[in-house]
């Protein structure tokens, strides 16, 4: 988030000593990265809130089922909180949730587990990649494995990476093509 707001800033410093021939050209290129980061953020923020609000209802919905009273509106807090965090982020919340569920009832701890097990689930094999495909112009399939590429060889550090990643190299590949005439038929 800091990146995104201190990145203007930090650009126009960069840009007083990048070469003039090439600068409007780059300029552009940074310009379309910069959209990528911020489309891959606000994605983020619409799947937090998706899983926030979801989680909203199952626990209103099972806590009148079993009887039970929980704040379920601050549980869905840190569940849109922790959702921030691409691929695993739910999986905290719901952990949060459930041991949160745990301390008033069983069956609703339970339930709650299944219904994050199949949320996440859903999310991460077609919510995740369509979102993030529509915020970052790649398709749903790119960023589901460059998602799992991310996790798998970089860990949370990778997650929070891999799709901007993806898109800023799309842009690149692009960029490529375009200047050499490959795209050209």
């Amino acid at each position: 988030f800091m990146m995104l707001v201190e990145g203007p800033t930090l650009m126009k410093r960069y840009w007083q000593y990048h070469p003039k021939e090439r600068r409007e050209h780059d300029q552009e290129l940074m310009r379309r990265m910069y959209r990528v980061v911020t489309g891959y953020v606000n994605g983020q923020v619409l799947l937090a809130g998706i899983a926030a609000f979801f989680s909203l209802v199952a626990l209103l919905i099972f806590s009148t089922l079993f009887h039970v009273s929980i704040n379920a509106v601050a549980l869905a807090g840190i569940v849109f909180i922790a959702g921030l965090i691409p691929m695993i982020g739910n999986t905290i919340g719901g952990a949060i949730v459930v041991l949160a569920s745990l301390l008033v009832s069983a069956p609703l701890a339970i339930a709650m587990a299944l219904f994050i097990l199949v949320y996440q689930q859903v999310e991460n094999a077609s919510l995740q990649p369509y979102i993030q495909a529509k915020t970052n112009e790649l398709t749903p399939l790119i960023v589901f494995v460059a998602a799992l590429l991310g996790v798998g060889f970089g860990g949370l550090l990778g997650a929070f990476v891999a799709i901007p990643a993806a898109g800023c190299l799309r842009i690149l590949v692009e960029d490529v093509v375009q200047s050499r005439g490959l795209g050209k038929s």
